[in-house]
């Protein structure tokens, strides 16, 4: 008795559609929390929501990608040809992200505030390696309406949310 004609899926095939699962629960659950989440709140989700689909899709295209970082947002890149970075484009998924007006962003790498700027940045800040392990950075909005109170999320080595330091515990 033979067996022809019979085909599995690879261990890519079903990485790519664990992902693509993850990413349409993850969005709906955004859609369904944006009517009681402030947007400082919904930007942030959606900031760790992109980190991780992007760690992901570079252990499942084995080649590093990237996060730059503006004042109005952040882009995705990749590697091309000549290996530079380039913002990746024509991807449904990977398109730049634009934070609401009232928004204000900061990006500390090491601990350091690093400077955006408002047009696509040149190089991205954060590498993914295919690895999944990503340069360490922080996230903090403020809103424009509120100035004194700066929303953050933490990212270690391994693209892992450390737990948020409340600003009175940081003396």
């Amino acid at each position: 008795m033979s067996v022809q004609g019979q085909r599995g899926f690879t261990l890519v095939e079903l990485l790519i559609v664990l992902v693509v699962m993850a990413v349409l629960v993850s969005i709906t659950s955004l859609s369904f929390r944006s009517f009681e989440s402030n947007p400082v709140e919904l930007a942030l989700e959606r900031l760790r929501l992109d980190v991780n689909v992007l760690s992901s899709e570079a252990i499942v295209r084995s080649e590093p990608l990237a996060l730059g970082f503006t004042e109005t947002g952040y882009h995705f890149f990749k590697l091309d040809d000549k290996n530079k970075w380039v913002e990746i484009e024509n991807d449904s998924l990977f398109k730049a992200r634009a934070l609401e007006k009232a928004l204000k962003p900061q990006v500390l790498i090491d601990q350091e505030p690093i400077s955006l700027s408002g047009d696509v940045p040149k190089d991205p800040q954060v590498i993914i390696e295919p690895s999944g392990e990503l340069t360490p950075f922080t996230y903090e909005l403020v809103s424009g309406k509120d100035d004194t109170t700066a929303q953050r999320v933490q990212f270690d080595a391994f693209g892992q949310v450390l737990e948020p330091v409340k600003d009175d515990e940081q003396s």
